[in-house]
């Protein structure tokens, strides 16, 4: 996976966005309670957008797509779950690996950020935005499992104790190549998409995986934004790249597919080219 050429960067939530719940809230009129009610309504007109295409439509898509030698809808979408699946199930594992505890001892006694002019940051709070990003990819994954229907595919086994478990600082970098793998991945597949409503839905995905990278960049101390483009890669080379065999993270995906012969099938169906100007 090292190949893959993906550095897109996130700037890190205000501390308003970070702190409470809606439920904790009893005044719209706050200004944290109007920055989460937009935050909340932006998430919710996301995944409007994808529920909004019916399973109708995207059947009737890949019937006669891929036929005629392009890529469908149904395809990129489950391009897309192969890799929210791999994000979602990285965060989750990893944070049963390292608690609060950890995370506080590793930037006590390491402080890579501060290369970006950052004096200290607290693990906790690090490991509090961590949550919330496993909590983002685990959403990811349930709304696409839920417009793509029967025609999703599974998730697969995957291996990241001797790559990015065997410390908290290798946990950070490996979030850090994962989330800037995931932009370039959305970049390079948006404008293959069909349903101009998915192609929305798909963009305010890619944004937010953008912010993670962001926020991963700067507390590894590398420059959160330091491009002014950023730079896509063409789904088959991505969808190839995060197989074990290839250097990523899954060793093993279940036969069939989903709707395909296997996830090496998948990948063949997808574009090996980006479209760009």
């Amino acid at each position: 996976m090292g190949r893959i050429p993906a550095r897109i960067f996130r700037e890190k939530e205000s501390k308003d966005m970070s702190e409470g719940t809606y439920l904790g809230e009893k005044t719209m009129g706050a200004p944290t309670s109007r920055r989460k009610f937009l935050a909340g309504s932006a998430a919710a007109l996301a995944g409007g957008a994808l529920m909004a295409v019916p399973g109708a439509a995207l059947a009737k898509d890949d019937d006669g797509g891929n036929k005629h030698g392009r890529v469908t809808d149904v395809e990129i979408l489950n391009y897309a779950l192969t890799l929210e699946y791999l994000e979602a199930t990285f965060y989750t594992q990893g944070l049963k690996e390292f608690d609060k505890g950890d995370f506080e001892k590793y930037f006590k006694n390491n402080k890579p950020y501060r290369k970006q002019g950052i004096k200290d940051l607290d693990g906790g709070a690090v490991y509090e935005e961590f949550v919330r990003i496993r909590e983002h990819e685990q959403t990811h994954v349930k709304t696409l499992k839920a417009v793509l229907g029967n025609k999703a595919v599974p998730k697969s086994t995957y291996n990241f104790n001797k790559t990015a478990f065997t410390s908290v600082g290798k946990f950070l970098a490996v979030a850090e190549f994962l989330e800037n793998t995931g932009v370039s991945a959305y970049d390079g597949a948006i404008a293959y998409i069909k349903a101009a409503k998915l192609q929305t839905a798909g963009a305010t995905i890619a944004t937010v995986e953008a912010r993670h990278a962001s926020y991963l960049n700067l507390i590894n101390g590398d420059v959160p934004f330091p491009k002014p483009f950023d730079k896509p890669v063409a789904p088959r080379k991505i969808c190839e790249a995060v197989q074990a065999e290839n250097g990523g993270f899954i060793v093993k995906s279940p036969k069939p597919y989903g709707p395909y012969k296997s996830l090496d099938a998948l990948c063949n169906r997808l574009p090996n080219t980006v479209i760009a100007p």
